[in-house]
């Protein structure tokens, strides 16, 4: 493994022991509300909010690394949250 490919599997380890640890913050708060789906749906708004409004004003067709940053991470919360809707754990 050379250089690169080291520092790279290094930041895919703590990006997921973030979302790990996340998902369990958030199941956890889950467990405390008498409404889980109304918790998920509150949490899929501000996620979509927060990633919209972090977009720049003006179409930039050079941005394809922001974009793909960005859709993933909705795509990424978007699962955890409607599991977390279903009851079930992520």
């Amino acid at each position: 493994m050379d250089t690169l490919q080291k520092n790279i599997a290094v930041m895919r380890g703590e990006a997921l022991a973030a979302q790990l640890l996340a998902s369990a913050a958030l199941q956890f708060a889950a467990a405390m509300v008498p409404n889980r789906r109304e918790f998920a749906a509150g949490l899929s708004a501000f996620v979509d909010d927060t990633l919209n409004r972090s977009r720049p004003n003006k179409g930039d067709p050079d941005d394809d690394f922001n974009t793909q940053m960005r859709e993933t991470a909705r795509h990424i919360a978007m699962q955890h949250l409607d599991a977390i809707a279903r009851g079930g754990g992520t």
